[in-house]
């Protein structure tokens, strides 16, 4: 079987929805044959760590996990003149390897010579494929295609760079690049074989982004929800009598919160049903302040963010798993959240965007609802709608049988087809 060299800077541990979705994927890969080699780094923390989760998915065969320091070289503004000016001998000595200059370069370059050490040590590049999974990874690939000559697929689970995120969480898919940084794109445009996307919108809102990229050169493979891991989830029976309702991970700015919570306020007075409703992860102040307000406090919960084990009991115990995004013009992403409830084997709600990804799912699938999130009184139609579902029974499922491109056996297909 082919050799890979896995770069997923967000892997193991897990500790974020980014760091699940790479190890899954690294996970599959070694479980289908392939050896590969993955490079992580260790400091991101959207979640605290999850050990059983990372020592089943680090103890397949097939795989090794090499843990790269992530390097602290970069120019901050609040650092004092001599902090900065204490990193600049290292920025040169990475300018001079690589060609390359962006604040923050510090940590693919250090991933970069964690691979090349042991490339040295074990007498040479014997990999076949070379997989990118998202920041952090450019420079490596880039390297390392123009050395070995490897095949590369560079995948993008969200746009790059942060930069040209859509509205309001960046500046647009044309927004002006720096001179280096605009270098680094066009390198990965000449260089990667082929790109990888979570959604068919956020592949071609990329192509707007990657004007050298063909879309025959493109594939679309989903973000994974995967049945093995429930082994590893409490599956409490929700309450026939209590709706439950939760929300896991960040409903932080940009994302709109409170549009829900004024929604659900307003449904509540029309259809008579016993509700709780759970956030999980970060919030705001004044979304409690506005559960108060609403008076929804003794309905409404907020947790700290948990393990994502825990996060997963606590959508196999509930209902529903709630979804909020942010206004745009568009609604590119598929949120991990979505996959996280197919795994939990439940219905989404979603308060999106009125054209985008969510909308695109739910429709096809069936697997839950969709309410427009500049229009109150969609969403308060779409709530009041949940709630009568819930009264008669007739809740949306979610699983595999319904949904099966979202899950492990049907990416390893895709897989399968793009490493033949």
């Amino acid at each position: 079987m082919k050799r890979i060299v896995y770069i997923a800077p967000h892997s193991f541990p897990i500790k974020s929805s980014e760091s699940i979705c790479n190890s899954k994927v690294a996970y599959v890969l070694a479980s289908m044959g392939y050896q590969i080699d993955v490079f992580a780094c260790s400091d991101s923390s959207t979640y605290p760590k999850d050990s059983k989760i990372d020592q089943f998915l680090q103890e397949v065969p097939n795989m090794r996990i090499f843990t790269v320091r992530p390097s602290k070289k970069n120019f901050y503004r609040t650092a004092s003149i001599t902090s900065n000016l204490k990193c600049v001998p290292h920025n040169l000595k990475v300018f001079f390897k690589t060609g390359f200059y962006y604040n923050g370069i510090s940590t693919p370059f250090a991933v970069l010579q964690a691979i090349e050490n042991l490339i040295k040590s074990e007498g040479g590049f014997h990999y076949d494929v070379m997989i990118t999974r998202g920041f952090l990874t450019d420079v490596v690939g880039i390297t390392l295609k123009k050395k070995y000559g490897v095949t590369w697929i560079a995948n993008w689970n969200d746009p790059f760079p942060l930069k040209r995120f859509p509205a309001p969480y960046g500046q647009g898919y044309d927004a002006k690049l720096p001179f280096f940084e605009n270098r680094v794109y066009e390198a990965i445009q000449k260089y990667a074989d082929i790109h990888t996307f979570p959604s068919s919108r956020l592949r071609d809102y990329m192509l707007k982004c990657f004007t050298h990229v063909k879309k025959e050169n493109t594939r679309v493979i989903h973000h994974m929800a995967h049945s093995e891991l429930t082994q590893f989830f409490n599956k409490k029976n929700a309450s026939e009598s209590i709706l439950k309702i939760v929300s896991c991970g960040s409903v932080g700015v940009p994302r709109k919160p409170e549009v829900f919570l004024k929604a659900l306020s307003i449904a509540l007075k029309e259809v008579n049903v016993k509700l709780k409703l759970f956030f999980v992860g970060f919030y705001s102040d004044s979304l409690k302040s506005l559960s108060k307000e609403l008076r929804l406090s003794d309905i409404v919960e907020f947790i700290p963010p948990k393990r994502y084990s825990e996060c997963m009991d606590l959508i196999s115990s509930c209902d529903v798993s709630l979804i909020i995004e942010t206004t745009c013009e568009e609604g590119i992403y598929l949120p991990t959240k979505c996959v996280d409830a197919f795994q939990c084997s439940k219905p989404i709600f979603c308060v999106s965007p009125k054209i985008g990804t969510l909308r695109d799912i739910v429709e096809k699938f069936h697997v839950g609802y969709i309410s427009d999130i500049d229009n109150i009184d969609d969403v308060v139609s779409q709530t009041k709608r949940m709630l009568n579902d819930h009264l008669q029974h007739q809740l949306p499922v979610a699983n595999k049988k319904i949904a099966p491109v979202f899950f492990e056996e049907y990416i390893a297909e895709q897989f399968a087809e793009l490493l033949k």
